[in-house]
C-alpha cells in the first residue's frame, strides 16, 4: 500500500509537470507569434536586429553623449552611423564644454609620430599619425598639431581628433627653430590662412594656393609669439613689451601699438600672449621659472597692469611645449580640478591658479573654433 500510494503521488506529480510544461510551451509560442506580428507591423523595432542600439532616440543619445569625456566621445562617434551623426552635429558644443587634457607627441624622426591624450580621470587615447616619418613637432594651434619637415621645408597641420589636415608649401626663408605660428580663418576668402613669425618678419600662406607672402614692415627682431585675440593677430616685443597688430585685409599690414607702465624688471621669462574672455595677458612660458608674473593689458590706457586676482577669472595652463592658455574657471574648477594646481602669489590679496606640465596641454574647447579674424 505504501508503494502504491507513492507511485500514485509520483504519477500525479508527472501529470502536473507535463501540464506546466505544456502551458509554458504554449506561452512561448504565443509570445513568439506576438513578436512576429509586432515585427511585421513595425519597420523600426526588430528583436533579432544586432543594430538595435542605433534606434535609440537622438535626444536621449545627446544627453548621454554630453556626459562623456573626449576619449569616450571618440569611441561613441564610431559605434554606428546614427551615433556618428549625433556626434558630428553636436561636436562643437561638446568640445566647448570639456576641460584641458594632457598630451604628448612621441616618436623618433624615422618613425611615425604617436599622439597621446590623457584626461583628468587618467583615461588615455592613443593614435599614430600615418606618414609622419621625418616630420618634427613644432606646436599646437586651434587643436591642430603643427609638424615641419626639414628636408622639404613644408608645414603639415593635422587635427588628431577630426583627422582634418592641411599641407602648406615649402617655406622661402631659412629654417628658424624659434618661429611661431597660428592658424586663422579669413571670412572674406572663406579659407584657412597659416601665419608664421620667422626671420624678423610675418609670413602667411592661404590654404590650397601653394604660395607664401610676407609683410613688409619694421624689424620684428625682438618679437615673440603670435596670438589671436578678438579677431586680431598680435605679437609682443620682448625688448619693451609693445604690441604689434597684424591684419590680412584689406591689405596685409603690421601696426605698432606702444604700451606703457611695465616694470623695468618684470621677470617674464620667454613672454607669451594668452587671453580669456575680454582680457589679453602677457606671461612667462617657462615651467622652470622661479617666479610667475602675469600682466593684463588695459586697452583704454594701453598700459600693462600687474594682474593680482585671477582665481575667479581664469586659470593659467603652462607647458614646456610653449603652447599655454588662460582658461575660464568652469572648465577646470570642481569637479574638473583633478590636475595638480599651484597657488602662486602675484603680489596681491589673491593668488593665481597655475596648472603646470612638463608635457603639453590640449584644449578641446578650441577644437571647433579655428581663430576667426576680423576684417574691415
Amino acid at each position: 500500500m505504501k508503494s502504491s500510494s507513492s507511485s500514485s503521488r509520483f504519477n500525479t506529480q508527472i501529470g502536473i509537470d507535463r501540464k506546466r510544461h505544456s502551458e509554458m510551451d504554449m506561452t512561448r509560442r504565443e509570445t513568439r507569434n506576438h513578436n512576429d506580428d509586432d515585427a511585421s507591423n513595425s519597420k523600426t523595432i526588430k528583436t533579432d536586429d544586432v543594430r538595435f542600439w542605433s534606434y535609440l532616440n537622438h535626444d536621449m543619445l545627446l544627453l548621454v553623449m554630453m556626459k562623456l569625456g573626449v576619449i569616450d566621445f571618440v569611441a561613441f562617434s564610431g559605434v554606428c552611423k546614427s551615433w556618428r551623426s549625433v556626434a558630428l552635429s553636436n561636436r562643437k558644443s561638446f568640445m566647448a564644454s570639456k576641460p584641458p587634457m594632457l598630451t604628448r607627441i612621441s616618436g623618433e624622426l624615422n618613425k611615425d609620430k604617436k599622439f597621446r591624450l590623457e584626461d583628468h580621470e587618467g583615461r588615455k587615447f592613443k593614435t599614430i599619425n600615418p606618414h609622419s616619418v621625418d616630420w618634427y613637432y613644432k606646436g599646437l594651434t586651434s587643436c591642430y598639431l603643427i609638424l615641419f619637415r626639414f628636408n622639404t621645408k613644408e608645414y603639415w597641420l593635422v587635427n588628431p581628433i577630426t583627422r582634418h589636415e592641411l599641407i602648406f608649401p615649402p617655406i622661402p626663408w631659412e629654417t628658424d627653430y624659434g618661429s611661431r605660428s597660428v592658424l586663422v580663418f579669413s571670412p572674406s576668402i572663406s579659407k584657412m590662412v597659416f601665419v608664421v613669425l620667422a626671420q624678423k618678419q610675418i609670413w602667411f600662406s592661404i590654404a590650397d594656393e601653394g604660395t607664401w607672402n610676407h609683410v613688409s614692415s619694421f624689424d620684428l627682431k625682438f618679437c615673440r609669439d603670435l596670438h589671436v585675440f578678438k579677431g586680431k593677430i598680435y605679437t609682443v616685443d620682448t625688448n619693451n613689451f609693445n604690441l604689434c597688430e597684424f591684419r590680412l585685409n584689406p591689405e596685409p599690414k603690421v601696426t605698432l601699438l606702444e604700451t606703457k607702465n611695465l616694470p623695468e624688471d618684470p621677470r617674464i621669462l620667454l613672454p607669451q600672449l594668452v587671453s580669456c574672455g575680454e582680457n589679453l595677458y602677457v606671461m612667462g612660458s617657462s615651467v622652470y621659472a622661479e617666479k610667475f608674473n602675469v600682466f593684463k593689458l588695459d586697452f583704454g590706457e594701453m598700459e600693462w597692469v600687474h594682474f593680482e586676482d585671477t582665481r575667479d577669472e581664469c586659470g593659467f595652463f603652462l607647458s614646456e611645449e610653449n603652447y599655454s592658455a588662460a582658461v575660464k574657471p568652469e572648465l577646470w574648477a570642481d569637479p574638473w580640478s583633478h590636475y595638480v594646481a599651484y597657488d602662486i602669489d602675484n603680489g596681491g590679496e589673491h593668488e593665481k591658479i597655475l596648472f603646470s606640465a612638463i608635457r603639453g596641454w590640449y584644449f578641446p574647447h578650441e577644437c571647433e573654433n579655428v581663430n576667426l579674424i576680423e576684417e574691415s
